[in-house]
């Protein structure tokens, strides 16, 4: 019986184990551009070119896990790039795990369901929140597992072949907690924010079509890189000793080993 549960375990894991991204980069992008998928990257695209739209900076740096769909249209910094993990339409082929970028030169970090689909998604944080400047901000787009999208993940998984099932579970909470120990304010931003009214609910047929699904199958999340400048610690002042107080002290030494030597001659 032991055996059986060991073995049923272990093939409930290799089912929602999240795949190497290079592997299935490709079929990612594919579903990006059809159906639910692209309804999905659309509702993105939108809502980052609404709420980020007030951000400044030089540099705008985006992981993706396909560089074909891009985030970083309508956005104010001049000089923008796709890092991609295996895709030749990409600015640089890289591994998410270590970027190779010097620290503290993006002024914004855009991450397109990078942690959703790592191996090692906090690694993943660090290096990303690593390349942030000072005051620069940190973007995070991932899938929303108290959706509807985000449970039925738990049967596709098992029923379907499809890559975009096997993804990391990441509550929101969570990802907050890992930017606030990295020493970023978090703000928020949601995808769903055109709420539906009151019309719109009644036929439910408009509750379940893929289109009203999509409203809250993801998140984005925006934190700030606080720094606090370090202030230096002055040396404490030692006032000098005289040369005078230096002499006498040398004399009475010299008279006190003189005396001691002089009884013990005698």
């Amino acid at each position: 019986m032991g055996k059986d549960r060991l073995s049923l375990r272990y093939l409930l894991k290799r089912k929602y184990r999240v795949a190497p991204l290079p592997l299935v980069q490709d079929q990612l992008g594919e579903w990006f551009d059809e159906g639910f998928g692209q309804r999905l990257y659309q509702r993105q695209k939108d809502c980052c070119a609404q709420n980020l739209k007030s951000y400044f900076g030089y540099r705008l740096c985006q992981l993706g896990i396909s560089p074909r769909h891009s985030l970083l249209e309508n956005l104010q910094p001049s000089h923008k790039f796709i890092l991609s993990r295996a895709h030749s339409e990409a600015s640089c082929q890289c591994d998410f795990d270590a970027l190779p970028l010097p620290s503290d030169t993006i002024d914004i970090v855009l991450l397109h369901h990078v942690l959703d689909f790592s191996s090692h998604p906090h690694q993943s944080l660090i290096e990303a929140a690593r390349l942030v400047t000072a005051g620069g901000h940190i973007v995070i787009i991932g899938f929303n597992p108290l959706s509807l999208f985000g449970l039925y993940k738990w049967l596709g998984a098992v029923y379907s072949d499809k890559a975009v099932w096997r993804h990391n579970s990441l509550r929101r909470s969570r990802i907050v907690d890992w930017l606030q120990l990295l020493g970023f304010q978090v703000s928020y931003r949601s995808l769903d924010g055109d709420k539906p009214t009151g019309e719109q609910l009644k036929p439910w047929k408009k509750i379940l079509n893929r289109q009203d699904l999509s409203r809250g199958a993801s998140y984005m999340i925006v934190a700030q890189k606080m720094v606090t400048p370090l202030r230096p610690i002055k040396a404490r002042y030692w006032s000098p000793l005289k040369v005078g107080s230096l002499v006498g002290l040398k004399q009475v030494q010299a008279e006190d080993r003189g005396a001691k030597k002089k009884e013990l001659k005698q």
